[in-house]
């Protein structure tokens, strides 16, 4: 991401306990309700969702028997109508027409009476209010769904999603109007999902061939190099939905591309359908941070010259090539998949985040960035209120963001997801199972205590699969001891690029903290 939404955090435990009432009038704080586990319940009284665990909460006890899906696709292009300020790069950058569409591509996984929905929308971000969007969307159209996992892409070529990319630096880019469009496409994706479900069987599989496609441009260079795919199949072996995760910034059209489109996601999937006839193609996007893209690698080389490359970056010609060669390797890597057995389990945790940048802050009061502010008692901040959101308040921890982490059992998957750009060192352990972060001579927080790497809070499995940009849309999550936004500078002498759109030092240990507390759940 070129500019993102930055927070900082302070982590809140709310494992099984959802605010409500009125704030006591000596200490500030709500009185706390313990709530069993209902997957019918999509926000709770102030606005955010709640905890569950399935199976085991109310709604999906009985988690047995085949597992079925199937799948949906609906277009989400921008009218250009009136102007469209695109995502990712500049402010002020209008859209002058298409290329190809953007899309929401949506899967629904059931097993017994558990069923949940995923969708993946071509945007730059996607908030945690409007995933909530998403699900009640789906509650409106009676789908049964107990829960549905959102995500975007991170596209850098279509409309504003998050607000900061409009007309000027005072005119927010986020329209109501699209949020809702977006959503209720969604929506109907998920039903033409519902309505299709069969049962399926899981193969799956995990390579790292394409690895020289993507660079990590700060240092110190880690990447997750993993390509997953996981493919269902109906029991005439024909493809029902192929589910494609990789971590790459879809980016490679550039930032003087004004052409709506979905970057090298359209040719993966596009490539994936070709090879495996039958099948609904979804793209996830991995691991994001540090940050991983194209730029700066060639990736088409000229046969008499390596050194030149064929499709630049800021080309078609890239995306193409990046996307169809992307869906190639994960399609071949089936050779060599495991069938999964029939397992689906699910476990959601919402937290909340201090923000601390005060630009941010300005646009969160201001409404420029608009999403629900909650002050420290549980309570959403009404709109008619946000004046009172001052910076220093903020940064003190008087008003939160919330945000949420889920985890997921596929056959013998296990996928994690983070609410943003989480980087790769946060990630991966070394073959010792040791830590990634550095604790670089020059950071401006040396000294501290490591954050615990994601991967060793999820459970032994035959694959691991992370999602970023996933419920939420909080930008870069980096690790403390590597935070360097002060001279001097750790790795370069200029600084790296960063902390400007990140959430701030302290998000990465309430990132780790809260998924650890999200595999300690437990069913109420």
């Amino acid at each position: 991401m070129r500019f993102s939404v930055a927070v900082s955090s302070s982590f809140v435990g709310v494992a099984l306990v959802a605010a409500s009432g009125c704030p006591d009038q000596t200490t500030g704080e709500r009185p706390t309700t313990t709530l069993t586990m209902n997957t019918a319940v999509i926000v709770d009284e102030n606005g955010e969702a709640p905890a569950i665990v399935c199976p085991g909460a109310v709604g999906c006890t009985a988690v047995e028997g085949r597992l079925s899906a199937g799948a949906g696709v609906r277009t989400i292009t921008p009218d250009l109508a009136e102007p469209v300020y695109m995502a990712g790069f500049t402010i002020g950058r209008t859209a002058t027409g298409f290329h190809d569409d953007v899309e929401a591509r949506a899967f629904v996984l059931e097993r017994g009476d558990l069923r949940i929905g995923f969708v993946t929308v071509d945007t730059i971000g996607w908030y945690n209010h409007d995933a909530i969007r998403v699900r009640k969307a789906a509650e409106a159209r009676g789908l049964d769904l107990d829960h549905v996992v959102v995500s975007s892409t991170h596209n850098h070529e279509s409309k504003d999603t998050m607000g900061i990319w409009g007309k000027n630096i005072s005119v927010s880019g986020y329209d109501e109007a699209y949020q809702q469009f977006v959503a209720e496409q969604a929506g109907d994706a998920l039903k033409d999902a519902v309505d299709g479900l069969v049962p399926v069987t899981l193969q799956a599989a995990q390579t790292e061939a394409a690895a020289h496609l993507v660079n990590d441009t700060r240092a110190p260079y880690v990447r997750d190099d993993s390509l997953s795919i996981m493919h269902f199949v109906d029991d005439n072996d024909v493809g029902v939905v192929t589910w494609v995760v990789w971590g790459n910034h879809p980016e490679t059209l550039g930032s003087d591309n004004t052409l709506i489109s979905s970057d090298y996601p359209h040719y993966l999937r596009d490539e994936v359908e070709a090879l495996l006839p039958g099948t609904t193609a979804v793209f996830t996007a991995g691991i994001l941070g540090g940050l991983t893209t194209s730029i700066g690698i060639t990736i088409c080389p000229d046969e008499n010259d390596a050194t030149i490359d064929t499709c630049p970056q800021g080309t078609v010609a890239r995306a193409e090539s990046t996307g169809r060669e992307v869906a190639r390797l994960a399609v071949a890597s089936l050779d060599a998949a495991v069938i999964e057995p029939d397992v689906l389990t699910l476990k959601r945790l919402p937290f909340r985040v201090t923000p601390v940048t005060t630009t941010l802050i300005l646009g969160f009061s201001l409404g420029l960035i608009p999403r629900p502010i909650f002050d420290k008692g549980g309570g959403q901040v009404p709109d008619d209120e946000l004046d009172f959101v001052t910076v220093a308040g903020m940064q003190n921890g008087e008003f939160q963001l919330v945000t949420e982490v889920n985890a997921l059992r596929i056959g013998d998957i296990e996928i994690v997801t983070v609410p943003g750009e989480l980087y790769a060192e946060l990630y991966l352990v070394d073959e010792a199972g040791s830590s990634l972060v550095e604790r670089p001579e020059g950071g401006d927080v040396p000294g501290l205590a490591l954050e615990p790497a994601v991967q060793l809070s999820m459970p032994s499995s035959s694959m691991k699969v992370i999602l970023n940009q996933t419920n939420d849309s909080i930008g870069y999550i980096i690790p403390r001891s590597q935070w360097d936004a002060d001279a001097p500078y750790a790795y370069k002498p200029d600084g790296q690029y960063g902390e400007q759109n990140s959430l701030g030092p302290e998000t990465a240990g309430d990132v780790a903290r809260a998924v650890i507390d999200l595999y300690a759940l437990t069913p109420r």
